[in-house]
């Protein structure tokens, strides 16, 4: 688990790194959602049921978030255009073309988001293979925490009943066979079932529970959790995926302004 965490973190660092030499601009408007999605993703992989919701909501939320920051400074600036609009704005002097950068004009962008589509398929499909990958790693997360706790209680087994112990040492050898090689001989039948039944009775039900739960859960996991689409190559190309969806926007820039400009 600490890995997974730590994995998020070292992304999460990228991810700064690349919005602030990048899309310098940008920077500052998008560490908090940022931040958000990839505590979330945190979030996720300790909660002790199936993610799936949230995290997807939080994941359109941050594009749906996203795209009034980066039409303002990476689409539609003079930076990226050269438009006379963006040079008469450059000469008026500093921060004339962050004015129209007011709530009306960005829920105006929010609410165009879904008919736009500025990001392309990037979000539904980072959205998908997110909560996939998450959720099969919390799942197997969940087990390995099973396995834990079944493993405890076989270590109870001899620290709070001594006395099954001895009767589990008596379960190796014929204790009456003395004198006739009783260190190979096999006990009677009788004994390993009396053992079992007054001994282990209670134990044998609270781990049979636990141990089919842990390997039906834990055996199809490790392979997807370590498949090229699993969590560890999802969280690494995170970053990679975020900056797709920005270029995007801004190869369809010309037609994002023109719609955007309709009335």
């Amino acid at each position: 688990m600490n890995y997974l965490l730590q994995l998020t973190q070292q992304s999460e660092n990228k991810t700064l790194n690349l919005f602030s030499t990048v899309y310098s601009k940008m920077s500052p408007l998008s560490r908090e959602p940022i931040r958000e999605l990839y505590e979330t993703i945190r979030l996720n992989l300790v909660a002790d049921r199936t993610p799936g919701d949230d995290l997807e909501l939080v994941t359109g939320k941050f594009f749906r978030n996203l795209f009034p920051v980066a039409y303002h400074h990476a689409i539609h600036s003079d930076v990226v255009h050269g438009t006379e609009r963006g040079r008469a704005a450059a000469g008026a002097g500093p921060g004339v073309s962050n004015r129209d950068f007011h709530s009306d004009y960005k829920n105006c962008l929010v609410h165009t988001y879904d008919d736009l589509k500025p990001f392309g398929m990037v979000p539904q499909q980072l959205s998908s293979s997110l909560v996939a990958s998450v959720n099969a790693a919390s799942v197997l997360l969940r087990a390995l925490r099973e396995g834990s706790e079944v493993l405890l209680k076989l270590e109870e087994v001899g620290v709070s009943a001594p006395s099954c112990r001895k009767a589990l040492l008596r379960m190796n050898y014929c204790g009456s066979c003395k004198r006739y090689n009783h260190l190979h001989a096999k006990p009677c039948a009788g004994l390993c079932q009396n053992v079992m039944r007054g001994c282990l009775i209670e134990f044998v039900g609270a781990l049979n529970k636990g141990w089919s739960t842990l390997t039906e859960a834990i055996l199809p996991l490790i392979g997807t959790v370590r498949s090229a689409d699993g969590i560890e190559s999802e969280i690494k190309s995170l970053d990679t995926k975020l900056s797709n969806a920005i270029m995007h926007a801004m190869q369809i820039g010309p037609q994002l302004e023109k719609q955007v400009s309709e009335p």
